[in-house]
């Protein structure tokens, strides 16, 4: 790849069902396969509708998985004594496990854009709508080395597709929006979001493409108008040209 043909200077990518996937995980499950309102004996609707309720709290902001549970489990009238808190703590702790596995489970040909890209000059930045827990694991994902800046939405208190977080990548890589690179799997409306402040976007569906029909057919509806990348060698293809 030769630098200076590129477009850009910095690329910005989302995390997950971009640079990693949880196709093979059961989100939301845990080891045991049980759902954790089965496991803490409170009902799954009201569980369900709290962690709905609760979503953008936990992306904007210090509210964990464990904090959920806990409220769920007051709020179902279940009695929190220290057989609950240690069910509690428990399925933190899986869910913890689960996410960090994904983050050190990376695509090799993910590894070797990154790697490509980095050679080429490039500035590589992550903005990620997540809570605590599930980046716990960061710093042991062979990702974290190969990224320059990182944005967790729950760390800066507001999350994709708002035009701030972009923003914040930006100023901490040192580069102008006009001057970024996108590429995202288009979930929580992340390519308009990038779009809207003047970032090129692109649509991964390396990861996309393996999960189940409907899905992958609501990925190609969310992100129709963006330029499709059905490989990370993609990318390095279409900043070449």
């Amino acid at each position: 790849m030769n630098a200076r043909r590129v477009h850009g200077a910095a690329v910005v990518f989302d995390l997950y069902e971009t640079l990693v996937t949880e196709v093979d995980l059961v989100v939301g499950g845990t080891a045991s396969g049980r759902l954790p309102a089965d496991r803490l004996g409170i009902d799954r609707g009201l569980f369900d509708s709290l962690w709905r309720a609760r979503k953008h709290e936990r992306m904007t902001r210090r509210l964990a998985f464990e904090d959920v549970l806990a409220e769920a489990c007051v709020r179902s009238g279940c009695r929190p004594d220290a057989e609950v808190r240690a069910r509690i703590e428990e399925l933190a702790a899986e869910r913890t496990a689960a996410k960090t596995s994904v983050l050190r489970r990376v695509d090799p040909a993910v590894l070797h854009t990154l790697d490509q890209l980095a050679r080429a000059g490039f500035r590589l930045g992550l903005v990620s709508n997540c809570s605590v827990e599930e980046v716990e694991g960061w710093p042991s994902s062979p990702l974290a080395r190969r990224i320059d800046s990182v944005v967790f939405s729950y760390d800066v208190g507001v999350a994709k597709p708002d035009p701030a977080i972009y923003l914040v990548a930006c100023k901490r890589l040192g580069v102008p929006a006009e001057a970024c690179v996108f590429v995202g799997d288009g979930g929580s409306d992340e390519l308009a979001g990038a779009a809207a402040v003047g970032m090129r976007a692109f649509a991964a569906r390396w990861h996309v493409n393996r999960w189940p029909t409907e899905v992958r057919r609501q990925a190609v509806a969310r992100t129709q108008g963006f330029p499709a990348l059905t490989a990370p060698a993609d990318l390095l293809a279409a900043l070449a040209g």
